[in-house]
């Protein structure tokens, strides 16, 4: 690990020469190892307090890249899966040619510096998926199924055919539910879905969690015990075992598939109706007119804010149905709720990010219209307190010291109206 000490960084980046270091560490040796090398440096004249700040980031950064990575000599299933586990992974990847890989909040990390080969990955896929999963795989070229490992975690599993051989994905969900404060999801929200009535649009893009937000929102559907809930999605939920009645059911990959999954549920005449995905028509449609039959539905959408969220919805459908959707639309949708994730002060985790749509009066004539940039400016109106943007939420936390200057401006959808904000603000950016 000797590429991880602070000495060896400083020789790399050319910022002192061995004499100078050799120097301070005997004067750190004379004093007894009590003074940190860093600050000897300082004194010494030989680095400003800048310079030493971005060393020991750079250093962080690197022990937590050499944590999450695997032995090349211990490449087995377990190995795998339990150092993804104990990185907080969203997804793994394991291929054919390719050093297997995890997605840890919005990044994706090396979770090893060795090329797989075929057995290797061969070995995976029946340990993960079953000793019949290749047999499988060349028939059909792709498979999708659960999977668990005791102690380590579950979700889902896709394997799948790629150039150099095959390919195996996992995804992991929450071992334990957690909290909607946790998440960032605002308390109207939850008012909301206590309320029982109407569509609730969650927006996000990969990598945010998912699974993890579905999850907590079922939890705050199901507290009333009087409801009958089902979920509608692909990955593993952990339902819960009081409160509501509720039930999962899955719907495959194709959109027919799950268009005639979302029609039978709502046969069913279920209280209230979470979708794990409705970024196309027919889903879409039947969670329409599921709310507006009078039940509460939670709908998840991958987009970047709650604009683009309704432009890809109404994008959906043809042009003729636009006045009927638009109006529809307009009377059941009660909030929208979009949620991502930025890097937080340190960069060794993630923040929340969230914007907020309350639908009243004005935001429902606006949907009615199809004037969907007007949202935009009605966020900016922070008077009328029925949400937020997404870019009030990053000068929140901005102004707060929870995270960089530099993520933050990379994000903004109003750069000068951030810039402007912040002008005599001291950043946190390094």
């Amino acid at each position: 690990m000797d590429e991880l000490r602070l000495g060896s960084l400083l020789l790399e980046g050319g910022i002192v020469d061995e004499a100078g270091l050799e120097r301070c560490l005997a004067i750190q040796t004379l004093t007894g190892n009590t003074r940190p090398i860093g600050r000897i440096l300082i004194e010494q004249g030989l680095m400003d307090e800048p310079t030493l700040t971005r060393l020991l980031d750079l250093q962080k950064h690197r022990v937590q890249e050499t944590r999450a990575k695997v032995p090349g000599q211990d490449l087995t299933s377990r190995s795998l899966l339990t150092a993804a586990s104990a990185n907080g992974a969203s997804e793994l990847v394991v291929s054919e040619g390719r050093s297997a890989r995890i997605r840890v909040g919005p990044d994706w990390r090396q979770l090893s510096d060795q090329v797989l080969s075929g057995p290797e990955v061969w070995d995976f896929l029946r340990e993960t998926m079953g000793s019949s999963v290749l047999e499988t795989l060349a028939e059909q070229r792709f498979v999708a199924q659960p999977w668990r490992n005791e102690g380590i975690g579950y979700g889902s599993a896709f394997a799948f055919r790629q150039c150099e051989g095959v390919a195996v994905r996992l995804t992991f969900a929450p071992e334990t539910v957690p909290t909607p404060a946790s998440l960032g999801v605002p308390q109207v929200v939850l008012d909301t879905i206590n309320h029982g009535k109407g569509l609730v649009l969650v927006v996000g893009e990969r990598g945010i969690g998912r699974a993890a937000v579905l999850a907590s929102l079922v939890h705050a559907a199901a507290a009333d015990k009087s409801r009958y809930v089902v979920l509608v999605d692909d990955e593993p939920c952990e339902l819960p075992t009081t409160g509501a009645m509720v039930v999962q059911r899955r719907f495959g990959h194709a959109a027919a598939q799950q268009a005639a999954a979302l029609r039978s549920v709502v046969r069913e005449d279920p209280d209230a109706l979470v979708v794990g995905d409705v970024g196309n028509l027919e889903a879409f449609d039947t969670a329409l007119r599921a709310a507006e039959g009078g039940r509460l539905v939670i709908g998840y959408i991958d987009a970047a804010t709650t604009v683009n969220a309704l432009t890809r919805v109404l994008n959906l459908y043809p042009v003729y149905e636009l006045p009927r959707v638009r109006a529809t639309l307009a009377a059941v949708l009660r909030v929208v709720f979009v949620r991502h994730l930025l890097p937080d002060l340190d960069h060794n985790g993630n923040v929340p990010v969230t914007e907020l749509v309350v639908v009243d009066d004005v935001v429902r004539e606006v949907v009615r219209r199809g004037e969907l940039a007007d949202i935009s400016l009605l966020l900016r109106d922070e008077k009328r307190g029925a949400g937020h943007s997404l870019d009030r939420c990053m000068l929140d936390l901005l102004t707060a010291g929870v995270v960089r200057m530099e993520d933050v401006f990379a994000r903004a959808e109003e750069k000068a109206w951030l810039l402007e904000r912040t002008r005599n603000l001291e950043t946190v950016a390094r």
